[in-house]
């Protein structure tokens, strides 16, 4: 039976007919929704997968597996990971609040090291002066209602991310079982600014990374015109809904239909992309669709919003369609679209070049689903696709969703359907962190400040009467009274009296109902500092593949006795040498050699780790550089003055592909007023060189400043050279 009948074709625009060549939307019927029947499930085995009539996709953001339920009882999980250096460390306590950890196609390939996955503490914001939020986990206490959901419906622990990369192409994975090649966010060419909007909306100077089946890497504006599971309903007339945060609020990003132009440009967008606001709505009226998706922004848990006000969103939606008449036929998938930076200890299987990427949650909810199951079976986005294609009779879209499984073996279908399960909302704490961390502080001296906020989400004032520090920690604060909607901060350092492991707590007495606030506060105290003048990072710089940059770091020693030395090593792209031998006197320093030698493109993560006598020991220092295969001289070219609307003379810019491998030459674009011819063509074998020749017609009097861009394969494409240029009245 199909469910939901669409209006005819004809009841569709003018505009929409276009689309006919393409996906041969004709021949239905027009038809009023109207209510579905149940099947019945009298009997043995007569029930199947069309009980399930209304299926719900909910993404939500950046958390993995390990960081919402490895401490989940007969889940997979841990509760403990693997550093850079080897060691094994536990897992700290995630604040409700945390900083936006790296969690991009390079950081993705760096934590999981091949399998290893113990690189998560070299990747942006994944050690911040010591504090390893992306080593860190929540508990039971902090998400109830998920454990809760967990508890009674299916929580699955072998569920992926489809892409080892970030938001965007994930997202695409979610309604296309395909992110078109796209594996980057969209960037702004030459600013490398991220953008808001994700799709067709955006200005023309934005782009994302593609890689074809070649392994060649291009530059394409985000609006695609590839096959959806919303064009593979539509051609069945089947309804559907994507439920996403409007235009201009925050969330809007994760609208990922706005990156379809056969979609965001047609009626499509104003009948079936709503605002997420409105899902409650048609949940508890029994008007859901038969396929919905379901998006949100500050609600959405990525970093650093409210895991709390995040989960107690999910719970609104949840009631509302559990007290709702279409609960009884329907399906909830509830995941989180990529792991956000935070450890997982699962090694991540590869299916294609893309991914898959690391685990992260997903929930099964519905009347059907096994109750207390923990599903162990192997998951990704477009295995929740393959089942709304299973249910609905529909084509494969991708080889991902052809092949993935299916998810039919967390429901029993000819089961007592389970009771709706209504939930109450947590309390959330009006401060963003229960516990702060710092790494090693040379005693006798004060750290950088870790800043502590405090938001007024209630709806009347609070009033903040006493903040009170103890231990090795200090803070300063510009609390009073917090106005409905207002923040103040509390900045607290550490500053160690003595060697090892410190704690105090910060305490907070207010107004608010959850008054006292209490906030535990960790740190090490050291005698050895590992710095340079990058610190807290070594930053090697720009490399080209299969040469050598050098940086120095000076390992300083503030005890009183000599400090033992036990190795000096790096990882990654580095190596070292250095004058510590076996121990630094007391009072001394020795200096550490880094080489950063890049064997690909691409931005690259390391570690320098010395294992020495030192009570916060080893010591690291984090390394990144950029190695890069295209080499061009020079990088900037200035024409002087010239007559309006003449030619200057022409200069030339040399591209070298230095690395040892072909280089793909995407697009070479010269900014209005200058003009570009080269003879690059489309491929560079290694080590061979091309010549861009640019000349400067100034269209007006004034500066005229201007660009010349190299999209390219490199990692680091697009290239930008600066141009000058002044013109002059004849």
């Amino acid at each position: 039976m199909l469910v939901s009948i669409r209006r005819t074709l004809a009841a569709r625009s003018f505009a929409f007919l276009g689309m006919l060549c393409l996906f041969s939307v004709a021949g239905f019927t027009q038809s009023s929704r109207t209510p579905e029947s149940k099947p019945s499930t009298s009997g043995a085995n007569q029930a199947d997968i069309s009980v399930i009539q209304h299926i719900i996709f909910i993404i939500k953001e950046n958390r993995s597996f390990d960081n919402y339920f490895g401490q989940y009882p007969g889940a997979d999980g841990a509760t403990s990971g693997i550093l850079s250096t080897g060691q094994t460390i536990p897992l700290e306590h995630t604040p409700d609040q945390v900083v936006d950890i790296g969690h991009d196609w390079t950081s993705a390939l760096t934590a999981m090291d091949n399998g290893a996955m113990d690189q998560f503490d070299l990747i942006l914001y994944g050690n911040v002066n010591g504090s390893l939020m992306s080593y860190s986990q929540l508990t039971q206490q902090d998400i109830p209602n998920y454990y809760t959901y967990a508890q009674n419906f299916v929580l699955s622990d072998h569920t992926f991310s489809s892409l080892h990369g970030e938001s965007f192409p994930n997202h695409l994975y979610t309604i296309a079982a395909t992110s078109g090649g796209v594996f980057t966010v969209p960037l702004a060419l030459g600013s490398q600014q991220a953008a808001y909007n994700w799709g067709c909306d955006l200005p023309s100077d934005y782009a994302v990374r593609v890689m074809d089946d070649e392994g060649d890497v291009s530059e394409s504006f985000p609006c695609f015109d590839f096959q959806t599971l919303a064009d593979s309903l539509e051609n069945a007339g089947i309804s559907w809904k994507y439920y996403a945060p409007p235009q201009g609020t925050q969330g809007y990003q994760f609208s990922t239909y706005d990156a379809i132009n056969h979609i965001r440009n047609s009626p499509l967008w104003e009948e079936d992309v709503v605002p997420d606001t409105q899902f409650a709505t048609d949940a508890a009226s029994g008007n859901l669709p038969a396929v919905s998706w379901l998006v949100t922004g500050p609600n959405s848990e990525h970093p650093p919003n409210s895991t709390c006000q995040g989960e107690n969103w999910t719970v609104q939606q949840l009631n509302a369609l559990m007290q709702g008449p279409d609960w009884s036929t329907s399906a909830v998938f509830l995941t989180w679209d990529d792991f956000g930076g935070f450890y997982d200890h699962m090694p991540v299987p590869t299916v294609d070049e893309f991914g898959l990427g690391p685990r992260v949650p997903m929930l099964i909810i519905s009347p059907y689903a096994q109750a207390g199951y923990i599903s162990h079976t192997q998951y990704e986005f477009s295995s929740v696709l393959k089942f709304i294609e299973e249910r609905f009779g529909l084509p494969a879209l991708s080889d991902r969703d052809a092949n993935a499984n299916d998810t039919t073996d967390s429901f029993n279908f000819n089961q007592s359907p389970i009771a709706p399960l209504v939930l109450n909302a947590q309390t959330c704490p009006i401060q963003s962190a229960s516990n702060m961390y710092f790494g090693p502080q040379v005693v006798g001296t004060v750290s950088s400040a870790n800043v502590l906020t405090l938001t007024n989400i209630r709806t009347a004032p609070i009033t903040v009467s006493n903040v009170a520090i103890t231990g090795n920690f200090g803070q300063k604060n510009t609390c009073s009274t917090l106005a409905v909607g207002a923040t103040c901060q509390i900045l607290v350092m550490f500053k160690p009296k003595q060697t090892g492991p410190l704690t105090g707590t910060l305490t907070i007495t207010d107004t608010d109902v959850t008054s006292p606030q209490v906030i535990s506060l960790q740190g090490t105290g050291s005698e050895v500092s590992i710095t340079n003048s990058k610190y807290p990072g070594v930053n090697l710089g720009t490399t080209y593949v299969d040469s050598q940059s050098t940086a120095t770091v000076v390992l300083s020693n503030y005890g009183a006795l000599p400090l033992p030395i036990t190795s000096v090593a790096t990882v990654g792209d580095y190596s070292q040498t250095n004058t510590c031998g076996s121990s630094v006197a007391a009072g001394g320093s020795c200096t550490i050699t880094v080489t950063f030698s890049p064997t690909t493109a691409g931005t690259l993560y390391g570690n320098l780790v010395v294992t020495d006598g030192d009570a916060a020991s080893p010591n690291t220092a984090r390394l990144y550089g950029v190695g890069s295969s295209t080499l061009l001289a020079p990088t900037f070219l200035n024409f002087g003055s010239e007559y309006v609307n003449d030619t200057s003379k022409p200069k030339t810019v040399s591209l070298t592909n230095v690395a040892t491998t072909p280089l793909n030459i995407g697009s070479i674009v010269a900014s209005t007023n200058y003009a570009e011819t080269d003879n690059c063509g489309t491929l560079l074998a290694g080590g061979t060189a091309c010549t861009i020749t640019v000349t400067f017609i100034p269209s007006q009097t004034g500066s005229l400043p201007g660009t010349l861009t190299i999209s390219d394969a490199d990692m680091n494409s697009p290239h930008i050279i600066k141009l000058s240029g002044t013109g002059v009245s004849p």
